[in-house]
């Protein structure tokens, strides 16, 4: 047996876990953050946690590529990770000391037993670290993503959902803790506030854990062994590991809860959960890629960026992924996702003669934008979408014959595509970290975070949106001829990220804060050696390739 084909424990296990719990030792706690929180906590953790996943993913030998190593791996976990951050927990650490609160601001809660805190951390657990998983796992694919694969994989996860939610509101017993007993209460929101607030972040657990279910439905379908087991492993062992982590209660206890911060070193723990997760799921999904698996990989048709089937599938996911993110970008959004569609468009007219095709497309693109980006007219902007998408099938149809020698005169590689890919996730990511840390330092050294929140939206929008028009006509005007550098790119995430991680951890005369920053330097010093050994001694991981790589 080839030397290449064994299990190297220490980077293909060893290294990478040790690197995602680092990093979620550090972002999960920030995502806790003032500046942060929900969505745009999450958004945090997970552009991190995507350059470092795609920067490993390069080391490999080069003739055994690994199978979960594209540049869209930035993108897919910074909105899967984000995304899930979409709803609340706070209802569920005082399970852990016996209690239900129901108001908590008068003193009042009922008796509960500790193991209700296990089970909805669980619950809570899978899908917040699962939905990032199922992302990732999508830029994988082991067999060709045609469009109506893509659009069964949306209508599991988001019908799982739904679903999901219908069943938890028409049966509010089987989900509710102590229903039968506390059901007036339940009943009485002004008179019970926490029970209500339960209420929700239950609604919301359920929801996304059926999303997670329905995701993980399809690649079951479609028997994709590899995406199945890199879903489940994430978030199996995340569930786990928020029921046990969780138990940091005891430690007000033996301590006191003024000297101890309960609640940032429970947001820790549960990155460093989130990062054993990824790294054991590293491990078991991403190793290089068989014999079998390569020949696959290599018998598919290379559509990206060219055929028409492609730019349906680049603009109905832009289309989907701007419904739920664009309230995240201060008003700015509908501006960048018309960029984002026109930029598909552009890249797959600009080899056509045809120059009216260009003009329509950024047209039709910024029309449907806009209209997506009014609440009261979203509904237009989806059946603008269909109805193109329906166009787009029947042209497909007809015109098979003309797609598939298209698609056969194509290169396997498009590093265009690739540099696009890494601009979108570090540009979502770290520019949407970079705002909300800074509105994070203004709230804690000069108040009124919402006055700060709307003036920093007055210079960072355009600031966005301008290094997004730079990065898309460089890349449309110029022929890249090598992939980016992800050792470069996961240090701008790392340095960025750590220094924002400073910026709003609180004034260092505060043991409690002085705390945190050092523990944070600790964490980037163990990821800046993990990413320099990967760089530096090659030869020590892939021996049998170290003289090919130069």
């Amino acid at each position: 047996m080839p030397r290449t084909s064994r299990i190297d424990l220490a980077h293909d296990l060893i290294f990478p876990t040790l690197l995602f719990m680092a990093l979620g030792g550090m972002t999960w706690a920030v995502r806790g953050c003032s500046g942060f929180g929900a969505v745009n906590g999450c958004v945090f953790a997970g552009v991190t946690w995507g350059a470092a996943w795609w920067f490993l993913s390069q080391q490999s030998p080069i003739d055994r590529p690994r199978r979960y190593a594209s540049p869209w791996i930035i993108l897919a976990l910074t909105l899967g990770i984000g995304l899930a951050g979409a709803r609340g927990w706070m209802q569920w650490p005082s399970f852990f000391e016996g209690k239900l609160q129901t108001d908590t601001a008068h003193g009042r809660f009922v008796p509960i037993s500790r193991s209700y805190g296990f089970l909805w951390l669980f619950i809570a657990g899978v899908p917040w670290a699962g939905l990032g998983a199922c992302a990732l796992a999508w830029t994988g694919s082991l067999r060709e993503t045609r469009v109506w694969h893509w659009g069964l994989r949306i209508a599991f996860g988001v019908g799982a959902g739904v679903l999901a939610r219908k069943f938890y509101v028409a049966h509010p017993e089987l989900f509710l803790p102590l229903y039968q007993s506390l059901e007036n209460q339940y009943h009485a929101p002004r008179a019970n506030p926490n029970l209500q607030r339960l209420v929700n972040d239950c609604n919301a657990a359920i929801t996304h854990l059926g999303y997670y279910l329905g995701f993980l439905a399809f690649e079951l379908v479609r028997r994709d062994w590899k995406n199945v087991l890199l879903i489940t492993t994430v978030g199996l062992l995340n569930g786990l590991g928020w029921a046990v982590f969780q138990n940091w209660k005891w430690a007000n206890a033996l301590w006191g809860a003024e000297t101890f911060n309960f609640w940032r070193c429970w947001e820790s723990s549960g990155g460093i959960s989130i990062g054993f997760a990824f790294g054991i799921a590293y491990f078991l999904a991403n190793r290089p890629v068989s014999p079998r698996e390569q020949a696959l990989i290599e018998s598919r048709p290379p559509v990206a960026g060219r055929s028409f089937e492609w730019m349906l599938i680049y603009s109905g996911l832009t289309f989907f992924v701007s419904l739920y993110t664009r309230d995240l970008m201060g008003g700015w959004g509908s501006w960048y996702f018309s960029i984002v569609l026109a930029f598909g468009m552009i890249f797959y007219f600009k080899n056509r003669p045809s120059v009216e095709w260009v003009g329509l497309a950024i047209v039709a693109t910024l029309v449907a934008a806009e209209f997506g980006s009014r609440r009261q007219l979203s509904q237009y902007g989806l059946a603008i979408l269909g109805s193109t998408m329906a166009v787009g099938f029947a042209w497909l149809l007809v015109r098979r014959s003309h797609f598939a020698d298209e698609r056969e005169s194509l290169p396997r590689q498009d590093f265009d595509l690739a540099h696009w890919a890494v601009c979108l996730g570090t540009l979502l990511g770290l520019g949407l970290s970079i705002r909300n840390g800074v509105k994070g330092w203004f709230n804690i050294y000069r108040g009124d975070e919402d006055y700060w929140s709307a003036q920093l939206w007055k210079y960072a929008g355009p600031v966005y949106l301008a290094l997004l028009i730079v990065a898309a006509v460089l890349l449309l005007v110029r022929r890249s001829r090598r992939g980016p550098n992800a050792y470069a790119w996961v240090w701008l995430v790392l340095l960025v990220q750590n220094v924002i991680a400073q910026l709003i951890t609180g004034p260092l005369t505060q043991w409690r804060e002085a705390a945190f920053g050092i523990y944070y330097l600790l964490l980037f010093a163990i990821s800046a050696v993990v990413v320099m050994h990967y760089r530096r001694v090659p030869e020590t991981a892939f021996p049998d390739t170290a003289g090919s790589r130069g």
